[in-house]
């Protein structure tokens, strides 16, 4: 956290809290229907299908956040394939961890494997 500038009564505080909004953070969605609704729109959206036993999937996460933080027109998710089968059914994930690029209700890329390069060039292409 950074603190420059600001006034000892309060304001340290408040820069806090203030910075903790500008810090984006990756969703996690848990239904099909929760999954539909977070794609539908006009933007990209990257979806990080991942397990939490899969040793890849850990690897590339800080990645990834970072990935959230510095393109903030995209919309990151991430989907547990053991907790949410109905959403990995429905995007046909077969390996973990598998980035799958979606915009209006409908996949429209995907990067299989810990790929941050492939996700990096899905984005630049796909935006």
């Amino acid at each position: 956290m950074y603190s420059v500038g600001l006034k000892h009564s309060g304001g340290i505080f408040r820069g806090v809290v203030a910075a903790r909004q500008h810090i984006r953070s990756i969703s996690q969605l848990r239904s099909l229907a929760e999954f539909q609704k977070a794609i539908a729109g006009d933007r990209l959206s990257v979806i990080d299908f991942y397990a939490t036993w899969c040793g890849p999937c850990k690897a590339v996460a800080p990645h990834i956040e970072k990935l959230c933080k510095e393109k903030p027109s995209v919309a990151f998710y991430k989907v547990d394939v053991d907790e949410s089968p109905e959403i990995a059914a429905e995007c046909q994930i077969t390996a973990m961890p598998t980035f799958v690029f979606a915009k209006k209700g409908q996949p429209i890329g995907k990067v299989v494997g810990a790929d941050v390069r492939g996700v990096v060039q899905g984005i630049k292409d796909l935006e």
